[in-house]
């Protein structure tokens, strides 16, 4: 990496972190439109605290993009940067009127990938699947597709955003993990663009982890899906890299959000409603809760996240070392989903039956 690449990755990190400390040493003054309060039945942290982090990373990721050297990587991440303007958006305005509902911020982040696609003419154009792949070669199915990826990646982070630093760990962990595949290929603007984005995220992640100071970096949503589709874009062809790997690489939240949708209609409810039935809900309250009751609330909530991010880091492990080989990814998938099944049921077996039966309670977030 360059004096100037590190330059960029050092700006975007420090940015990040100065503008949410100050976010949180402000929060006096704008805590009546921006405080997420500890109420509400996926609430787990203690004290109020500003939901706008997301301000943060998106500038952190402005500030490296200014100094990035070097054409190709600049245009990679200014079309994550102007791709993600509308996800930021409808993120802050949740953030401040709460009151945006879960299928309108599904719908707008769903339109940020189609926008990157238009803007790139770049799309999800295979998934190894023969005859998906036969449709997927039709731009407009194409377009349609990306969207909707970017969409449920988009709401498969905002569904770990339970604990402090669980989302933006693990958005850390997949942009390395990323960044490392890019690197393998030779694929150096995407590389960069992802060790910035890391970088930003990595600020905000400072102040968020472990008292959760500042929550909610809605910023975070469309960068982490949007900037697969910029290294796809440059990929070396003579190392292909199966989409198979960019699925590992969000393997958790993406598991997270299938099982959810899947739980949530054997019991009849709408995939939207929130419950405490994730698996970092049920390891915080049958796991660590019981177990350190000494801890200071904040730290056992901190402590979730450190549980959940070998969760995140089992899936990619696979995708940096396989990337190009899907015979191998395939089996990996199989055994990532094996695993979270079995933890998933080996933890909800301790919990009573109204928590694995489900309930009626619902809040915006999901």
């Amino acid at each position: 990496m360059s004096p100037g690449s590190l330059l960029a990755v050092a700006v975007a990190l420090v940015v990040s972190l100065l503008l949410a400390q100050a976010l949180v040493l402000s929060a006096h003054k704008h805590g009546h439109l921006t405080m997420d309060l500890p109420t509400g039945i996926q609430k787990f942290h203690f004290d109020p605290t500003p939901r706008v982090g997301g301000i943060a990373i998106y500038i952190g990721v402005v500030a490296g993009w200014l100094l990035l050297p070097g054409e190709s990587a600049r245009t990679v991440l200014a079309t994550v940067l102007l791709a993600g303007m509308p996800a930021l958006a409808i993120g802050l305005l949740e953030d401040v009127t709460k009151r945006v509902t879960v299928r309108t911020r599904l719908l707008v982040t769903m339109a940020s990938g189609a926008a990157a696609a238009l803007i790139t003419g770049v799309g999800l154009t295979r998934v190894d699947i023969p005859a998906v792949d036969m449709f997927l070669s039709l731009w407009p199915l194409a377009v349609l597709f990306t969207a909707f990826a970017v969409g449920g990646v988009a709401n498969a982070v905002n569904i770990i955003d339970g604990f402090h630093g669980l989302a933006s760990g693990t958005v850390i962990i997949s942009s390395l993990a990323l960044a490392a595949i890019a690197h393998a290929v030779g694929d150096k603007s995407s590389a960069i663009t992802a060790v910035v984005l890391a970088a930003a995220v990595a600020g905000f992640w400072l102040v968020n982890f472990p008292r959760a100071s500042c929550s909610r970096a809605t910023a975070e949503l469309i960068s982490r899906a949007s900037r697969w589709r910029g290294f796809r874009s440059n990929c070396s062809p003579a190392t292909p890299v199966s989409p198979r790997a960019s699925v590992l690489l969000c393997g958790y939240p993406t598991l997270e959000v299938a099982y959810s949708v899947m739980r949530r209609r054997k019991v009849r409810q709408s995939p939207g409603m929130a419950d405490r039935h994730h698996l970092h809900s049920l390891v915080a309250t049958q796991l660590v809760q019981p177990r350190l009751p000494l801890l200071q609330p904040n730290l056992r909530n901190a402590a979730v996240s450190v549980v959940m991010w070998t969760c995140a880091f089992v899936p990619v492990v696979p995708a940096v070392l396989f990337f190009s080989q899907p015979e191998l990814l395939l089996p990996a998938m199989a055994g990532c989903v094996l695993a979270y099944h079995l933890l998933y049921r080996w933890v909800a077996s301790s919990a009573s039956a109204p928590v694995l039966a489900g309930g009626a309670n619902a809040d915006a977030r999901t």
